[in-house]
């Protein structure tokens, strides 16, 4: 490590995103204890009159939120997404989610994270504060120096010997030249800080082995369900579409050599329409493969892919596509997917004006968006066709949200992949 960067440490974006992050910390260990503690006590005084049993029950969805937000948090500072894996209690009764939620080990080692968080979020953010409160203070003496009228006495201390008194240029400079090496050693002290606690809180908020074996179960069915589902369009689609047109073809034909002899002309026209029929079937062939997995994404990769679709889309897209090297066939087609059918959504449902696609390739991670202006509602639940492609990327280990609102949906996806 250079002693230019060293010394030019104070001066780094990263230095102020460790410096908010410390910040933030500090603010909320004050929040989650005042919160927390209020709620863990009212509902175990409680709990004998059984009242207390939907105050406890409350509180470990509240501190879910805590810890979604430490998740973020975490994120922000590392820039790697931390995950979080609960067991699933949607649909059961209330004695069955309070026996759900009540074992579920993700939720004590949030709890732990927040007791954790309320000492070391404290002291850590408390640390940061004081020290930049005094580098700042001490580079910015001769400007009050400066500004303070003649004769102004400046006193660092109480006003005992030990005190320090600035009332000259050197002096000022002197206590300026402390302040600029506090402001050295207040920046590396401040990044250890946030990536100590940044750390130790992805460790405890990420899903140890029993949450990690669950949602490998889940995700597993769920990709079972993706490719039965997918095998069912397919059956769908060739039956309804390409299958019905070659039989009418076939008819069209049939009744053409009848004719042929008889009435050249009424065979003629049968001809030319068998001719658009087996034109039509072609295309929705093409249409179906290119569903399956499209040749261009085999063939050129997956910016010429998603250009390709933003070139077929009838709402216009702005494209921000940098996914680096070639991915697997698997990867490259969960991305794709998950772009196909967002723009899709935008052009049926959205009634939006414009769409943007981002694709980067960062830390390891495939991050893909699909954001809209539209009206909104879109979701991946239970029925929804974003529902599928949830499914296909938690089957390749990664994560998948939808934000909707009226101001439009964004539509993310990570996908692990090599760095």
């Amino acid at each position: 490590m250079s002693l230019l960067r060293v010394l030019l440490r104070p001066l780094r974006v990263e230095t102020w995103r460790e410096l908010a992050y410390l910040v933030a910390g500090f603010a909320m260990s004050i929040v989650t204890f005042v919160v927390l503690v209020t709620l863990m006590s009212v509902g175990l005084s409680l709990l004998i009159t059984l009242v207390g049993i939907p105050i406890l029950l409350a509180s470990a969805y509240v501190n879910r939120w805590f810890a979604d937000v430490e998740r973020a948090r975490a994120r922000f500072l590392l820039r790697s997404p931390v995950g979080r894996r609960y067991r699933d209690a949607s649909g059961s009764g209330f004695w069955r989610r309070v026996q759900i939620v009540g074992t579920d080990p993700q939720t004590w080692k949030d709890y732990l994270w927040l007791i954790v968080l309320t000492v070391v979020g404290f002291a850590f953010g408390l640390a940061a504060i004081v020290l930049w409160s005094l580098a700042l203070t001490g580079v910015s003496v001769p400007l009050w120096w400066w500004i303070a009228p003649d004769g102004t006495v400046l006193q660092f201390g109480d006003g005992s010997a030990d005190s320090w008194a600035v009332d000259s240029w050197p002096r000022a400079l002197a206590v300026a030249g402390v302040g600029l090496v506090l402001a050295i050693v207040a920046a590396w002290v401040c990044a250890a800080l946030a990536r100590g606690q940044a750390v130790l809180a992805r460790l405890l908020l990420s899903p140890g082995l029993h949450e990690r074996v669950d949602e490998l179960e889940r995700t597993r069915a769920g990709a079972v369900v993706a490719q039965q589902d997918e095998l069912e369009r397919i059956e769908r689609d060739l039956h309804d579409g390409a299958q019905a047109r070659l039989v009418a073809l076939a008819m069209d034909l049939g009744l053409a050599r009848e004719k042929l002899e008889t009435d050249p002309d009424g065979a003629a026209a049968l001809i030319d329409e068998a001719h658009q029929e087996a034109k039509t079937a072609l295309v929705e062939l093409r249409e179906l493969v290119r569903g399956v997995h499209p040749a261009i994404l085999t063939d050129r990769g997956l910016d010429a892919a998603i250009s390709a679709l933003a070139a077929r889309s009838p709402v216009p897209v702005s494209l921000d596509v940098n996914a680096g090297q070639r991915l697997t066939r698997e990867l490259e087609a969960a991305a794709y997917f998950v772009v196909a059918e967002s723009l899709v959504n935008v052009a049926k449902h959205a009634d939006a004006e414009h769409a943007w696609v981002r694709v980067a390739r960062r830390n390891g991670r495939l991050e893909v968006e699909v954001r809209d202006d539209g009206r909104g509602g879109a979701s991946s639940g239970v029925g929804s066709g974003l529902a599928g492609l949830e499914r296909r990327v938690e089957a390749l280990d990664g994560t998948f949200d939808v934000e909707s609102d009226t101001d439009g949906t964004t539509v993310r996806a990570e996908l692990p992949c090599e760095s």
